[in-house]
């Protein structure tokens, strides 16, 4: 009966024409519009039915650095969308006492994601949402492992900077590649053009700003981690070739 209810739901909706796996899913305009985006509630949901579905083509999610360098599942450069500031009045006070937010930005609630330490993040969640916080790229990596991720994965880079984090990255997805995505019987929709099981994707300019004038040093490690480059949001054209 679930399968019969989703099915009608797909074919009843505008949301059928693109990836389901979008956002891990959530948020506004996503299949679970109920659900925050790049959540791990979304990213559950997803993995337990919305997977298997042909028009989910691939989980895809967003990657950025803290203030510490921790790896956090976040789309936005700031947190003003995705956390309520009445909600987390409190927290947010304390984080803006701590940090010495300048009144303007304060008020607006555009903290970047890189001003704050992941503990500081920790202290606050999403939108409506209480037991839901801002996931780390590794517990994302663990939910999807725990639950049997049968697509491919797409990660999609917004604001790293240092070169250590660039390093963890490529080493996080590798060894999940070798771990799990090689051993796994993953499902490759007659829709998907990428080549790899897990991957990048970036806009051109995120590409530019994360690697600068050594791009090709970069892209020589992604390849040689298994990860084949980085791919372009929509024609998915590899930038690390172009």
């Amino acid at each position: 009966m679930k399968k019969v209810i989703l099915v009608f739901l797909l074919l009843s909706t505008n949301i059928f024409a693109k990836n389901l796996g979008h956002r891990a899913g959530g948020g506004k305009k996503e299949y679970y519009s109920h659900l925050p985006e790049n959540s791990l509630i979304a990213l559950e949901n997803s993995l337990h039915e919305l997977q298997f579905e042909e028009d989910f083509l691939y989980l895809e999610f967003d990657i950025q650095e803290t203030k510490d360098g921790e790896v956090v599942v976040f789309h936005d450069k700031t947190i003003r969308r995705m956390i309520n500031k009445k909600q987390n009045k409190e927290a947010l006070d304390i984080i803006a006492e701590e940090n010495d937010i300048p009144y303007l930005k304060r008020k607006l609630n555009l903290i970047r994601i890189h001003d704050l330490t992941y503990e500081q993040l920790q202290t606050l969640h999403l939108t409506d949402h209480p037991d839901q916080k801002i996931p780390t790229l590794e517990e994302f990596l663990e939910l999807s492992k725990d639950l049997g991720l049968q697509k491919p994965m797409s990660v999609e880079i917004k604001y790293i900077y240092s070169k250590n984090v660039k390093e963890r990255i490529i080493r996080m997805l590798k060894e999940f590649r070798e771990d799990y995505m090689d051993q796994a019987d993953i499902i490759f929709e007659r829709k998907y053009d990428m080549p790899f099981r897990v991957g990048f994707l970036g806009f051109r300019s995120k590409f530019k700003k994360t690697f600068k004038d050594k791009d090709k040093y970069w892209c020589n490690k992604i390849k040689k981690a298994g990860l084949y480059g980085v791919f372009k949001p929509g024609n998915h054209i590899n930038l690390c070739d172009s």
